[in-house]
């Protein structure tokens, strides 16, 4: 079979990539990374001991082989016990692997439904619910720590719903991914839960997919777990063996950091049709792993192409599709690329089981941008700051019944209310500002290369949203040249989080809730997924203004697309 290929142009930045790839500690740089040599990074004893302890990836693939027949077992029996619709519940790594299978696999042939639940919106929660047969439903329970709220919530929804409908054996219902002696664990054991898988402890989250928590579920996709391996256990050998230029994943990891050091760290990408879905999960492990001390590689996901000129100084361009499939840009695109040199990395996938070889790289490659840009690519120092403001803000509810940007509103403009601001706009546009045109006037002011754009939304995602979105992100980009991300609350904050707070400080957020959310209680909590999500949001923008980034939070009020069309009929005019 032909295999997929992989082409790195450097372009205009051709001398920082030579050099990054010729110097002396770049020959075996990969190599020995993946012959977990801690010392790559640190040679403190501290800090070896805790990368040494997150480095269980590099050979996973080889290891898994062996427990595939485990995996496949267990699927088996599941399905021979009329199970028809499984429901991964998970955050971050844990479920975007996941989605990943979803959707270049869809689902095992004797399942009816296979969907992925990161979400905490009551709606999103509801669908799934509306959409199973609780008596031949398997509830997947992926979480690392054992303790991730949104993941803890789901669980007890759905125990509560299975209780309600007098099945009392809930536990046959339920397996677990999770680490020895999480809390998830202890539970699941209590409750007899079907099955534990225990993950090796030394992989994070984000470097899981070749672990239980990416093949499990990749069973109920229908994917051919051995040859998924067998695939990434081929990369692996290349990864360890070949040194210098030879090497795939040290190419692509100089071309992201000599990219970043030379101010284009907006990593691009143009993803076609049957593709689309890997990059998120590239995107949570370049931005989690890179996004730190102020440095950082910073993913583009699904960003709409539109013409050269709208595009700044600071960007690299990746192309990823599957052999014998149309590119996703054009050929006068593609012209237009090479004309102004822009460093352009080229990826073509043989077959959907390359997925195995591309997790392994990208892997690969994100650790080697860390070494080079001096961070640590296996911690997350600011995810947690978010998740504690939650938790003041859920105790705070708790006490007094309210949520604390929710008592008062700055400003009202049809559909959309101002909710809260950086305390420098707010300055600038008290709360009886009355005129949306000049807040974000203020909010988009003297913004140039570097900057980006990230929006942030706290209800489920839709086609439609994602309609408004786009020509949101097209306005922004053609009128500013700003790069533009977006994405899901509560899911970004396990993913791209950690850049935007740790990362460049270049960024400008937006920050949209809905107007209202309909209760959804979470069985044994003393607060609903409604009260859930809008703490996570408010504790996320909160983050973000101790900060004094640019930040808005802006409720929509009725539909989201609705008030995200608004919004960008009132861009279109600022812009």
């Amino acid at each position: 079979m032909k295999h997929g290929s992989l082409q790195v142009r450097a372009g205009r930045i051709g001398k920082e990539f030579d050099r990054l790839v010729n110097r002396k500690t770049s020959a075996d740089l990969v190599s020995r990374i993946m012959h977990r040599d801690p010392t790559v990074y640190s040679t403190k004893p501290q800090v070896k001991k805790q990368i040494g302890n997150r480095l269980g990836w590099v050979d996973i693939a080889s290891s898994m082989k062996s427990r595939i027949g485990q995996i496949e077992k267990f699927g088996s029996q599941v399905l021979a016990d009329g199970i028809v619709h499984i429901v991964l519940i998970g955050m971050g790594g844990s479920s975007l692997c996941p989605e990943v299978f979803r959707f270049f696999f869809r689902r095992h042939k004797l399942l009816k439904s296979y969907d992925v639940l990161d979400s905490t919106d009551p709606e999103a929660v509801r669908a799934i619910a509306r959409k199973i047969d609780l008596k031949r439903t398997l509830f997947v329970v992926a979480s690392k720590s054992g303790g991730t709220v949104e993941t803890r919530s789901h669980e007890a929804f759905f125990i509560g719903r299975l209780q309600d409908a007098d099945i009392a054996d809930f536990g046959r219902h339920f397996a677990v991914i999770t680490d020895k002696g999480s809390p998830l664990e202890q539970f699941a054991r209590r409750n007899k839960y079907r099955k534990i898988f225990l993950n090796p402890p030394d992989i994070g989250g984000r470097y899981s997919a070749l672990s239980y928590f990416g093949l499990v579920p990749a069973f109920f996709a229908g994917v051919d777990l051995n040859r998924l391996v067998n695939d990434a256990a081929a990369m692996e050998k290349i990864l360890r063996e070949r040194k210098g230029e030879t090497n795939p994943a040290l190419l692509l990891g100089a071309l992201m950091a000599a990219a970043a050091a030379s101010g284009r760290d907006k990593l691009t990408f143009f993803a076609s049709r049957r593709t689309g879905a890997l990059v998120p999960w590239i995107e949570q492990l370049i931005a989690e792993s890179t996004g730190k001390n102020g440095k950082g590689v910073i993913p583009i996901e699904n960003e709409p192409v539109g013409p050269i000129q709208n595009y700044g100084d600071d960007r690299v361009f990746v192309i990823m599709r599957m052999e014998r499939e149309n590119e996703p840009i054009t050929k006068g695109f593609w012209r237009d690329i090479k004309e102004a040199a822009i460093p352009t990395i080229e990826i073509t996938l043989g077959s959907k089981f390359e997925l195995g070889r591309q997790f392994l790289l990208w892997e690969a490659a994100t650790a080697a941008v860390g070494q080079m840009l001096k961070v640590n690519p296996f911690d997350e120092p600011n995810v947690t700051e978010s998740k504690e403001n939650t938790k003041l803000i859920l105790a705070g509810y708790e006490r007094i019944g309210t949520l604390p940007d929710r008592k008062t509103t700055v400003a009202s403009w049809g559909t959309l209310t101002l909710v809260a601001a950086d305390d420098v706009l707010l300055s600038e546009a008290p709360p009886q500002a009355s005129d949306i045109k000049a807040v974000l006037k203020r909010f988009f002011r003297g913004v140039s290369d570097p900057a980006y754009l990230a929006i942030l939304n706290y209800f489920r995602c839709n086609k439609a949203s994602e309609v408004a979105l786009e020509k949101i992100r097209n306005l922004v980009r053609n009128k500013t040249r700003m790069a533009t991300t977006r994405g899901y609350g509560p899911r970004y904050l396990h993913s791209i989080g950690q850049l935007y707070k740790g990362g460049p400080k270049d960024g400008l957020f937006l920050v949209f809730v809905r107007g209202s959310y309909k209760h959804l209680p979470i069985p044994g909590k003393p607060f609903g997924f409604d009260q859930l999500i809008d703490a996570q949001a408010i504790g996320d923008a909160q983050a973000l203004i101790k900060r004094k980034y640019p930040t808005l939070v802006i409720a929509l009020n009725g539909k989201p697309a609705d008030g995200l069309e608004h919004f960008a009929k009132v861009i279109r005019s600022v812009l």
